[in-house]
């Protein structure tokens, strides 16, 4: 708790002093908290039941100059005795605008895997494919940034450290200097806004787990939109289409500016005999579906209520997976975000 205060007190003198120079300086804190209810096959599971803080974020970014900016954001709930300051760090990154149409960005930052789901901030979350769990999506590393000079499309080359460098580390004993390279498009072009990406990220030292994620957004009028992610997982030599995979589906509709209703589904599977794919282990096939709603009382989303329900089923054969057979989970929460700066 000292640690966490001290953090605070730092980053807001730090703030202020820059507030004086750089107008442009902001900072803020979001939290959210839920009520749940959990069950697998009618049977209530107590320790994941009752009221429950979810997250307390902290978060600054702003401009240094005209071409230097930055970001931050740091989880308070994730620093405990199992994780570092910078593990609960989410990103940490300096970027610079070398020019209209080229940028360069360095530091912590999310990896680049394509996909609507993978997008939305952690906050925003309710139920999530089983992949999205298991992926350790923050890692250090850099990123060159072109941008077309429409601004309708953005391609993105990152180079970081690998997702799975810490999973290979604590399944084998063993340390590893281990890498993710990662292309992505992310452009808007009418109705259509795609977020695609092709990736190679080491799952053992010197071998490569491929990733094709294509997440498409669809925008119908103003008012409803429609995601559809798919992403195919595969080994050097081996194709694997449809056969380790993640497809979602979400659909969302804001009846008015301060409701916005939608309804989801998953499907994650791997039947390829392979341990390559430490996200979705070989003989998983589940499903989860699910719906809910968000309430924003004020019209922004400083404060908002929330509300759902998802239900899983099929087979998962990681014993520390979160989507379960016949798992059915109530949700309910408020969060809100309060800018201090």
């Amino acid at each position: 708790m000292k640690i966490k205060s001290m953090v605070l007190l730092l980053l807001l003198g730090s703030a202020t002093v820059m507030a004086q120079e750089d107008k442009s300086v902001n900072l803020s804190v979001e939290a959210r908290g839920d009520y749940q209810r959990t069950s697998v096959d009618g049977e209530t599971l107590k320790d994941e039941c009752g009221f429950k803080g979810n997250l307390v974020n902290l978060k600054l970014d702003g401009n240094i100059s005209r071409d230097f900016s930055y970001g931050y954001r740091q989880r308070l709930n994730g620093i405990n005795k199992d994780k570092t300051f910078f593990d609960a760090t989410d990103w940490l990154y300096l970027n610079y605008q070398a020019t209209e149409n080229l940028a360069l960005s360095a530091g912590k930052n999310v990896v680049l895997v394509g996909g609507w789901e993978f997008e939305a901030a952690p906050i925003d979350c309710y139920f999530l494919s089983e992949f999205c769990y298991n992926f350790a999506c923050y890692q250090w590393g850099g990123s060159v940034i072109v941008n077309t000079t429409d601004k309708k499309d953005d391609l993105t080359f990152q180079l970081c450290q690998s997702p799975f460098q810490k999973h290979y580390t604590a399944t084998t004993g063993k340390s590893a200097d281990m890498y993710s390279f990662s292309l992505m498009w992310h452009g808007r072009h009418g109705f259509f806004e795609p977020l695609w990406s092709v990736n190679m990220m080491e799952y053992e030292p010197g071998k490569y787990i491929n990733y094709i994620a294509l997440g498409s957004k669809f925008h119908v009028g103003n008012r409803m939109q429609i995601d559809f992610d798919y992403m195919n997982r595969a080994v050097s030599g081996h194709a694997f289409w449809g056969r380790d995979c993640t497809v979602i589906g979400r659909v969302s509709v804001q009846p008015s500016d301060k409701l916005n209703l939608f309804v989801k589904a998953s499907y994650d599977v791997n039947q390829t005999d392979k341990t390559a794919d430490a996200c979705v282990l070989n003989g998983t096939e589940v499903t989860r579906v699910g719906a809910g709603f968000e309430y924003f009382p004020l019209g922004n989303n400083k404060v908002r209520l929330h509300g759902n329900y998802c239900y899983s089923f099929g087979k998962n054969t990681n014993p520390g997976g979160t989507l379960q057979d016949k798992l059915s989970i109530f949700d309910f929460g408020v969060s809100w975000r309060v800018k201090l700066l």
